[in-house]
């Protein structure tokens, strides 16, 4: 097996922890997993290799392949599966637009997942989400997404017509705790907090007195825990 290419029809994730999140996930595109001679005997492998088992997906001891695809010295498992494709199955969305970081993209995935928003739309980004890099900074959430790519703003609407938008941007005219969620919403989150100013009439800021030295992923951290407060105490 050779290193990830963007044309290939399957990609791969690297661990045991992120071969398990496949597994449990998103088993029906899980092709093989590759394990390494030098793997701890212990739950977190009986685990995978029971479901395995369960699922008549094959496993191979083959250090030779480990060493070729990981980018870590201590990787003791590999997941091979087919790329996916899911549409969205819930009205509330988050929306990125214009990412082009594998490491910003998988850490918001992350954090989506753990605040239960895991309908994703992509707008004006050829962004490779199965690059094994994005997977791994997603650490394995990315299995439990539904993504769908947009070339534009335009081409999302027409599909989703009914959605109450709520964008953030650098120039906001209302702070996030004014925000007052109707569903089904549209979150939109740019990769470049500037590069929305000029998109909507009404948006979103985040307010912070050191804004420009917290990470993107951070602020869109803080941006989904208050949503999915929001939601919670409605």
């Amino acid at each position: 097996m050779e290193k990830y290419r963007i044309t290939d029809p399957t990609s791969y994730c690297l661990g045991m922890s992120l071969s398990i999140e496949a597994l449990l996930h998103k088993k029906e595109y899980v092709r093989k997993i590759y394990l390494s001679e030098k793997v701890f005997k212990n739950d977190q492998l009986a685990l995978l290799i029971r479901l395995c088992e369960e699922n008549d997906i094959p496993y191979i001891y083959d250090d030779r392949t480990i060493d070729k695809l990981s980018l870590k010295e201590n990787c003791y498992g590999i997941a091979v599966f087919d790329k996916f494709q899911h549409e969205c199955v819930n009205d509330d969305h988050l929306v990125l637009y214009g990412f082009k970081q594998f490491g910003e993209l998988g850490t918001i995935l992350r954090s989506a997942v753990s605040f239960d928003l895991k309908d994703i739309i992509i707008i004006d980004s050829d962004i490779d989400y199965f690059d094994p890099s994005c997977i791994r900074a997603s650490m394995g959430s990315i299995f439990q997404c539904n993504i769908e790519r947009y070339a534009s703003f335009d081409d999302y609407f027409k599909t989703y017509s009914k959605q109450n938008i709520y964008p953030f941007t650098s120039k906001g005219q209302k702070e996030l705790s004014e925000l007052k969620i109707s569903e089904p919403f549209s979150l939109i989150i740019s990769e470049d907090y500037n590069g929305m100013d000029s998109i909507f009439n009404e948006s979103y800021y985040l307010s912070h007195d050191h804004l420009d030295e917290i990470s993107l992923a951070i602020r869109s951290s803080i941006i989904l825990a208050e949503i999915y407060d929001k939601k919670r105490r409605r």
